[in-house]
């Protein structure tokens, strides 16, 4: 590769033409296929409707974001699949910057389309959740303690005042996105437990702990996460005790290894198609490698591999250690700078043919994907959240509850996926009580919704049940009937989504029975 090549070739251009590309089709598509939102995106809607400082699964970050999408954006949920898209392209835009500074611009826009072939950054941010949003606070998370820690090792002449200025403001803006990657999923603690081995291990970067920059971050940090640390004490710690049970695992040798051992193998199938990826860059005329090849410095290096390995090697530690069960989601923050460390380890050698095919294979590949999801979306022959009756189901309930006693819907239980999908379709948005278990839903008052009734649902299909515990606790509850609905685009005889329904009918009306609604199947 020519240096005259590298300075010709446009790599600004090809990377905002494919975060844009990226950024609209998997908006656009999801929106046009899809008749549901996927189901963290409905269990992020529970959480939106009531403005906590936590939840019983996560923090509020993606509760907060998911309630502003629908501010902005209405019923249909068109930007709650934007904000999805949003978080992969701000991460898009940290990375290539990172790899901007580390190798030259057309290695930099290698690393960045790479991650096209990753299924975390298409197929599964469609789904709006914490492990989507950590993909862009990592991304920026990273970045800016990138720009903190070179803030002092520049060796070009440049004031002390204005180095110290550049400081501050990176070393804020780490905190302020650290804190949120906080609030988004605690798992966040493994990044940051690899960046602080790196603060602490580099002689240099000690340097700045007798600074005020670094503790400006960590106090920015303290901030962000002070409102949910109170919360938590006033609710018995739910959100983290919800951690625990979820990692939690019989106690044993084998799953000591066997936990990290295929949580590694599941981040590399992840990333494997990547990895075919680049394989086409050493396709065509011999030396296939550069020559002469660019080497990371070493501060660059001891970087990415801290801070960009640290966290995975962490998270299989902890695993091993304590025989933590891992989820194969939690690796989708962990990946993003993995292209940069491949591409800085074998280096093809570019010329202007292998680029643009290259390029031209990532948007292929692009259309490919987007196009066989459709099709799989509009031709499914199996049980999908994107078909799920939703919309229906909330129609019809919504409609009976107007017709039989002429007031709002205020309040709807059961399981997350059932009443979520009420909540949101229905146009009265009522409230969920969540598993009918006040801990989960602390937002309910139990008065006013035995005031102006609610509507208990489960899902039978799932083997779903009204527990006997509710049916003691409400005497009032009228008796139970079964609803069924089919399928959108059923075209194989799918078993009917089948539903339980009670009713708790206003204290006024409690008399007053709703009858079972017909339901065309």
């Amino acid at each position: 590769m020519t240096i005259a090549f590298n300075k010709a070739f446009n790599t600004d251009r090809y990377v905002y033409l494919f975060i844009c590309a990226h950024l609209f089709f998997w908006t656009l598509i999801p929106l046009l296929v899809r008749y549901n939102l996927p189901l963290d995106a409905i269990e992020g809607t529970i959480w939106g409707h009531q403005l906590q400082w936590g939840y019983d699964k996560n923090p509020f970050l993606n509760g907060w974001l998911t309630a502003l999408a629908i501010h902005l954006g209405g019923p249909s949920g068109w930007m709650i699949y934007l904000f999805s898209q949003l978080s992969v392209a701000i991460c898009f835009l940290a990375i290539w910057q990172l790899a901007n500074k580390m190798l030259p611009p057309l290695y930099a826009l290698i690393t960045v389309m790479l991650l096209e072939g990753v299924q975390y950054y298409h197929l599964h941010s469609i789904d709006f959740n914490d492990n989507t949003l950590e993909l862009s606070l990592w991304a920026l998370t990273i970045y800016f303690f990138y720009q903190a820690l070179i803030s002092y090792r520049k060796v070009d002449e440049i004031s002390w005042a204005h180095r110290n200025s550049g400081a501050y403001k990176s070393w804020l803006l780490t905190g302020l996105f650290a804190g949120l990657g906080m609030m988004a999923k605690y798992y966040t603690a493994a990044l940051l437990a690899a960046m602080a081995l790196f603060l602490l291990f580099n002689s240099e970067n000690r340097k700045q702990l007798k600074t005020w920059p670094p503790y400006i971050g960590l106090i920015t940090f303290l901030i962000v996460l002070l409102p949910h640390t109170i919360w938590l004490f006033y609710h018995d710690f739910i959100t983290i005790l919800y951690v625990f049970e979820r990692g939690s695992s019989s106690p044993s040798w084998t799953n000591r290894f066997f936990y990290p051992t295929q949580f590694a193998w599941q981040q590399l199938q992840a990333f494997l198609p990547a990895l075919a990826f680049y394989a086409l860059l050493f396709i065509g005329k011999k030396p296939m490698t550069a020559s002469p090849m660019f080497r990371l410095s070493d501060f660059n290096r001891s970087f990415l591999l801290y801070v960009g390995l640290g966290p995975f090697l962490l998270t299989l530690l902890l695993s091993l250690t304590l025989g933590t069960k891992l989820r194969a989601g939690w690796g989708m923050p962990l990946l993003s700078t993995w292209g940069i460390l491949l591409v800085a380890l074998i280096q093809p050698n570019m010329t202007k043919k292998k680029i643009i095919r290259f390029i031209t294979f990532i948007f292929l590949f692009m259309g490919f994907l987007l196009s066989g999801y459709a099709i799989s979306l509009i031709h499914s022959s199996s049980p999908s959240s994107a078909n799920f009756p939703g919309r229906e189901i909330a129609r019809v309930i919504t409609a009976e509850w107007h017709e039989t006693y002429h007031t709002k819907l205020d309040y709807v239980g059961g399981s997350r996926w059932i009443s979520g999908n009420i909540s949101f379709y229905s146009p009265d948005h009522p409230a969920v009580f969540i598993e009918w278990d006040k801990k989960r839903a602390p937002w309910i008052d139990m008065t006013s919704m035995e005031q102006k009734g609610a509507i208990f649902v489960w899902d039978i299909t799932h083997n779903e049940t009204l527990p006997a515990a509710i049916r003691k606790r409400f005497p009032q509850l009228q008796t139970s009937f079964v609803l069924t609905f089919p399928w959108y685009r059923d075209k194989k005889n799918l078993m009917l989504v089948k539903m339980g329904v009670a009713i708790l009918g206003p204290a006024q009306q409690a008399n007053v029975p709703l009858h079972p609604p017909h339901v065309e199947s």
